[in-house]
């Protein structure tokens, strides 16, 4: 049996199949292209529904407010399943804290190309802050000498230009890595496995103009790569993702003026908002396996470049913490001893915190990596 079709008037029609009492199907419902005609299915909750056929996106700002989004962009697509494993695979190998080989060692478990949909809200936010800053200072000479401490009053601005991205959908976490490209956001991940000494390793995102390199939406330029059936429908109107891009750039300012000072008294933002576009990125999510543990990297296929990735740390780079910090406190054991006359316990500390230091550079030698 076909589906039923209900139309309601002016509204979208609902496609209600006949097994709509099985909690596990979905509404479905359908409108047509503006542009072309073209029947567009989307699912409850969708508001953001782009056309396979002629690339036209519309939204449904209310049930009875059905617009197209004029402002409607595409990062055109420049590489397929393969390439993207390249760009993946050069990651992999660069940097201090992964190993050289670590691609060779590697096993591709997964490859999903998708195109998801991003509001780029086009700002600038300034902030102006004050605060108190906790200061030192020493007076007097010798057996005088003291030191004091005293609050200094500060203050300062912020202003920064954002392409601030917004997924449109409403669940961040339905695709790995979707929140880590908004600015400030952790972007790697280093896996230190049982090392203690986790110094390092991670990025958090740039704050770049993801405009850059936009074209007017094309159905073709996807088809090039065979992406166009992989176009992700939003969830979120344009207002809700300005509100978004307010609140998280006004929480971004707050966490940049808290570094400033000691202690904050006082932060107050204000976003300008020159515009709001519809932008889809193409982007390939790949799963890999090592040592029976399974990473995430996400690559931007119209940049050619990892937007976010997870990868182990090398033994050489834990080796190289481990003993920059056991050289070190050697080094203060040394010094130690150096200035106090017929003690001995410094010497030995430093003579086992050093000899700590060579043993485990030995022993990372022989081990596998």
């Amino acid at each position: 049996m076909m589906p039923e079709e209900i139309n309601n008037g002016n509204g979208p029609t609902e496609e209600i199949s006949n097994a709509e009492h099985d909690d596990k199907k979905v509404a479905i419902h359908e409108i047509s292209c503006s542009n072309c005609g073209a029947p567009l299915s989307y699912i409850e909750g969708e508001a953001v529904i782009t056309c396979e056929y002629c690339g036209t996106t519309t939204m449904l700002a209310g049930y009875d407010n059905i617009v197209t989004v004029e402002s409607h962009y595409l990062l055109p697509p420049k590489v397929g399943r393969d390439e993207a494993i390249g760009i993946a695979s050069g990651w992999l190998k660069k940097g201090f804290y992964k190993s050289k080989d670590l691609p060779n060692k590697v096993s591709w478990k997964k490859t999903e190309a998708r195109v998801l949909p991003y509001w780029i809200v086009r700002c600038t936010g300034n902030t102006r802050w004050s605060g108190m800053q906790k200061r030192t200072k020493t007076t007097g000479e010798g057996k005088n000498k003291t030191s004091e401490t005293y609050w200094e009053p500060v203050q300062g601005r912020i202003t920064d230009d954002y392409t601030w991205p917004v997924y449109a959908r409403e669940d961040t976490s339905e695709f790995w890595g979707i929140r880590n490209i908004e600015p400030g956001k952790q972007c790697v991940f280093p896996d230190w496995g049982k090392f203690i000494f986790r110094i390092g390793g991670s990025k958090r995102a740039p704050n770049k103009d993801l405009l850059e390199g936009k074209m007017d939406f094309s159905i073709d330029e996807l088809k090039k790569l065979n992406m166009q059936e992989h176009i992700i429908n939003g969830q979120i109107i344009q207002e809700k993702a300005e509100v978004s891009a307010r609140n998280r750039i006004i929480e971004l300012h707050q966490q940049k003026a808290e570094g400033k000072a000691t202690k904050i008294t006082d932060v107050d933002t204000t976003i300008d908002v020159q515009g709001v576009d519809l932008v889809y990125v193409p982007i390939w999510e790949l799963e890999y396996a090592y040592k029976d543990k399974n990473y995430h990297i996400l690559v931007d296929a119209s940049r050619q470049e990892v937007l976010s990735g997870e990868a182990p740390v090398g033994k050489w780079a834990k080796a190289t913490v481990f003993d920059i910090i056991f050289l070190l406190i050697a080094v203060i054991f040394a010094a130690i001893g150096g200035t106090t006359d017929g003690v001995s316990w410094p010497w030995i500390g430093a003579g086992v915190f050093g000899g700590s230091a060579v043993a485990y550079s030995i022993w990372t030698a022989t081990m596998k990596e």
